[in-house]
């Protein structure tokens, strides 16, 4: 169940957005959902609906920031060994190999 009011207004406008990009046969991603939500926040008539849509952008921004912060590759050698890099860099040790 919900806990708040606010998640369900979220849930409620992420479904309406989805929704648009369906029936305007529109691919679905996250920056088409961003700009759709930004769309609705722009065109909003309700200061909840506004101020809702612009804070489900900002969560999706954020998460997207996190998820490319941790994103890792995995290589396999000619041996098939399994090397795992990720977009972080190098760890922060003082000991090098």
């Amino acid at each position: 169940m919900y806990r708040s009011n606010e998640e369900r207004l979220t849930d409620k406008l992420i479904g309406e957005a989805v929704i648009s990009l369906l029936k305007s046969k529109s691919p679905i991603s996250t920056d088409r959902l961003i700009a759709q939500l930004q769309f609705m926040a722009v065109s909003a008539d309700n200061i909840n609906r506004k101020s809702a849509c612009e804070r489900i952008i900002n969560e999706i921004r954020h998460d997207l920031a996190d998820k490319r912060g941790r994103i890792t590759y995995e290589v396999r050698d000619v041996d098939n060994v399994r090397h795992f890099f990720n977009a972080e860099g190098p760890s922060d040790d003082k000991k090098r190999h």
